[in-house]
C-alpha cells in the first residue's frame, strides 16, 4: 500500500540522518549537512525531523553530544575543556550551559559524583 511504502521511506530517511549524527556528532555540523543526508530542504527537514523524533534536530545532536561526554567525564580523567572539544562543543560555556540543560547539574559536578 501507498501509505507503508511512505513510512518505510521516512523511516529510511530518519535512519540516513541519526547515522550521520552518530558518526558525525564530534564535528561541526549544519542543518544543511543533516538535511542533505535527508535529501530534503532544511526547512522541510526541521518539520520532518521534529514530527519524527519530537525534538528539533539541534535538540537531538546536543543531547547525543551531551550522553558522549557523560561517558567520557565518567571513564576518563580528560578535562572538561577537552571533553566538550572532543564532542563536537566549540564553546566552553556554551556546553556548560547545555549540559546543565539536559542533566540538571554541571560537568564537574557530574564528575564529581
Amino acid at each position: 500500500p501507498p501509505q507503508s511504502l511512505r513510512d518505510h521511506k521516512k523511516i529510511h530517511q530518519l535512519k540516513n540522518v541519526l547515522e550521520y549524527i552518530d558518526a558525525n556528532y564530534q564535528n561541526s555540523i549544519t542543518l544543511e549537512q543533516l538535511s542533505a543526508s535527508a535529501h530534503m530542504s532544511p526547512k522541510y527537514f526541521c518539520r520532518f525531523f521534529s514530527e519524527m523524533t519530537h525534538q528539533t534536530p539541534v535538540d537531538y545532536l546536543n543531547r547525543q553530544r551531551i550522553e558522549e561526554a557523560c561517558l567520557q567525564l565518567a571513564a576518563t580523567d580528560d578535562s572538561i575543556t577537552e571533553i566538550a572539544y572532543r564532542n563536537g562543543f566549540n564553546d566552553l560555556s556554551y556546553f556548560i550551559r547545555t549540559f546543565k540543560k539536559y542533566k540538571g547539574m554541571t560537568p564537574g559536578k557530574y564528575k564529581r559524583r
